[in-house]
């Protein structure tokens, strides 16, 4: 379950951060062309889906946090 949450977590962290770049380079264009159409697109409908893979991947963190391995690894860290 540690591997499944680890892996998880690190693909949505990657895919968010991806989205971001999406959604300022998608911005840009938009007022570069002057296309409110497009803004309205990228500051929506994507943000949308960016911030749904940011939930997720908040998610999987925290489940992390609950297998066996996350609580060893956590006791580590407090020490």
């Amino acid at each position: 379950m540690y591997t499944i949450c680890l892996n998880a977590s690190r693909a949505l962290v990657a895919l968010f951060l991806i989205g971001g770049i999406v959604v300022v380079a998608g911005q840009t264009v938009a007022m570069a062309v002057g296309s409110a159409w497009l803004m309205t697109m990228f500051g929506t409908d994507v943000t949308d889906i960016v911030c749904i893979l940011a939930g997720l991947a908040g998610i999987f963190a925290f489940l992390l946090l609950y297998t066996a391995e996350g609580k060893e690894k956590a006791s580590e860290w407090g020490e």
